[in-house]
């Protein structure tokens, strides 16, 4: 039992201990104060060589401790020396440059205004402005006006239809009437022909026995208007009778009455 006792007390000094141990370890420790040191201290006090080996009255040798801070305070005053001597050397004045001599500048003339002119005797300052004026404009040059194209219209031409031969008896007679008379024509007379037609030719075959065939035949014989079928005599359609195809149609459907009625129409 004594036993028991003694290993539980030397259990329990050594976890005390450990535990201590582990707490000092693990607590904050104080901090020293860092001193800072400046250019402008003044330098440490010299540490005298006492050794053993020297005489007793041989004076001490003084031997200079180097500060870290005051040989880096040294090294930044010589660099700026170093920095400040360059920048005094380039403020210093240099040579002038070569001159070079300018090429003259020739003088630009100056126009002096045209002084005014007095007016003419006996002219009014007041009515001088208007007589400049008209002077002026007789001076100036007459420019011709641009020429203006002028579309050119179709001129109509007056007609004379007092001069055309009349409508024949033919055209208000029956068909039997025209055969009978133009039997008596005997070889016939020429009708009223034209060179070209007065203005634009007649349909001629609106008249009823006249074809496309029978109107290219008349118009080769100079026949273009009503009003000249309307004029034919028997003499005519005697004449027309021996130049025609189908000439008897002329008288078997009247061309002559038909023309007539168209020719009034076309008046």
């Amino acid at each position: 039992m004594y036993l028991l006792i003694a290993q539980s007390a030397a259990l329990l000094l050594a976890v005390f201990v450990f535990s201590g141990f582990v707490g000092w370890h693990l607590s904050p420790k104080p901090k020293r104060a860092a001193r800072r040191v400046s250019i402008f201290d003044e330098a440490p006090a010299p540490i005298l060589d006492s050794t053993f080996d020297a005489p007793l009255n041989a004076p001490a040798v003084e031997r200079p401790v180097a500060d870290p801070m005051v040989a880096a305070a040294q090294a930044l005053n010589a660099s700026r020396q170093a920095v400040q001597t360059p920048a005094a050397q380039a403020d210093a004045p240099r040579p002038s440059a070569e001159i070079i001599p300018l090429r003259p500048v020739a003088a630009v003339p100056v126009v002096q205004p045209a002084a005014p002119q007095p007016a003419p005797v006996g002219v009014s300052t007041e009515l001088e402005p208007a007589i400049m004026a008209g002077i002026e404009r007789a001076e100036a040059p007459v420019v011709a006006a641009p020429a203006v194209a002028v579309k050119a219209e179709p001129v109509t031409e007056l007609l004379d239809r007092t001069s055309r031969p009349k409508a024949s008896l033919l055209s208000s007679m029956t068909p039997e009437s025209v055969r009978a008379a133009v039997e008596q024509a005997g070889t016939g007379l020429e009708p009223h022909r034209l060179t070209a037609p007065e203005g634009y030719p007649d349909d001629l075959t609106l008249i009823s026995g006249i074809g496309a065939d029978n109107e290219r035949e008349l118009n080769m014989l100079g026949i273009y208007h009503y009003w000249q079928v309307a004029s034919w005599t028997p003499e005519h359609v005697a004449w027309l009778s021996a130049r025609v195809h189908s000439a008897p149609r002329i008288v078997r459907e009247n061309w002559m009455a038909q023309a007539a009625r168209l020719a009034g129409r076309a008046a």
